[in-house]
């Protein structure tokens, strides 16, 4: 029955690609699309579980997270709706701040946009991971979803794709703020990142 099923499936596929291809034929033989295929077998995946803490500054001339766009442009409101920041925070094994870059294992790059309400502060996130480590090299994980601001719960993301050793990964972080300095505007955040990888 299965069997009868993959083969029906390919059947379909391929009248589809001949149809499509002959329609860019008769509209002038340009198309961008070549041909429909049967998906790639993959290779098994395993359950990788990471481990770091970010480390994220707005102040000062080296803060890692800066306002890039806002109803007021930079000068927006730091919680008003709209108002975007860019981050480029280091990655340590431990919950301290490093203050050498032997101490950072790797970036956590991207931007989030503030969209509060009434009742709460919703974040929409980017982000994307990129370690150190020589078994993750040329390798990138990238996350996107919502969160919400504050301390004291656990805030969770999906794992939307990647690149190198997180080709056709998936999975998700989940995360919470340890410290939340109100006047110096250090954060540090723990995650744990739970990620479906092919195996080698």
């Amino acid at each position: 029955m299965t069997k009868l099923f993959s083969v029906t499936i390919l059947f379909i596929l391929s009248i589809v690609s001949v149809a499509l291809i002959s329609f860019c034929d008769a509209q002038g033989g340009k198309s961008v699309l070549k041909d429909v295929r049967k998906p790639l077998k993959l290779q098994k995946t395993v359950l990788t579980h990471l481990t770091f803490y970010w480390h994220e500054s707005f102040v000062g001339p080296n803060a890692s997270a800066v306002i890039i766009a806002g109803v007021n442009s930079t000068d927006s409101a730091i919680r008003a709706f709209g108002t975007t920041y860019a981050y480029d925070n280091p990655l340590t094994i431990e919950p301290i701040v490093p203050t050498t870059t032997s101490e950072v294992v790797g970036r956590a790059q991207g931007y989030y946009t503030m969209y509060p309400s009434d009742d709460e502060i919703a974040i929409g996130v980017i982000m994307n991971v990129v370690l150190k480590e020589e078994m993750f090299a040329d390798s990138i994980l990238t996350f996107e979803g919502r969160i919400l601001s504050g301390t004291g719960f656990v805030r969770e993301v999906p794992v939307i794709g990647g690149s190198g050793v997180f080709r056709y990964a998936t999975g998700y972080y989940q995360s919470q703020m340890l410290s939340a300095d109100p006047i110096t505007r250090q954060n540090v955040v723990m995650f744990d990142i739970y990620v479906n990888m092919l195996s080698k």
